[in-house]
């Protein structure tokens, strides 16, 4: 290891230890998935989105989208991070078809066609 490769190690390690370790994970939080381990109510069943919709790495608009899901994509509703009678649900779904299929990800709930209330 050189010099300034020690030296960018120690000031990284520093700073970390000083900020109780959040600068060693802030420039990887945003860009970190967040998976089913969010979801407090389970859902599971195959289903669609009934408009176009981003399609997310976490439950929430502050996460990244990684594209978008076409009205009429299949997806299968694994779970949800809240309850989707309620404003501000994330659907956490496996997509089945189209581009992004094979993918998981979240959806706000509301795009998330569902017969009924399922908890």
């Amino acid at each position: 290891m050189n010099t300034l490769t020690r030296r960018v190690a120690t000031v990284a390690s520093t700073g970390a230890l000083l900020l109780g370790g959040a600068v060693a994970t802030a420039s990887t939080a945003s860009a970190a998935t967040v998976g089913s381990r969010a979801c407090t109510h389970q859902i599971k069943i195959n289903t669609d989105v009934y408009t176009t919709v981003k399609f997310r790495t976490g439950p929430g608009t502050g996460y990244a989208a990684t594209g978008q899901l076409s009205k009429g994509t299949a997806v299968y509703w694994q779970c949800n991070k809240g309850r989707n009678d309620k404003p501000g649900a994330w659907g956490y779904v496996t997509v089945k078809s189209g581009a992004h299929k094979g993918k998981t990800g979240w959806v706000a709930a509301q795009y998330i066609n569902v017969p009924m209330q399922l908890d």
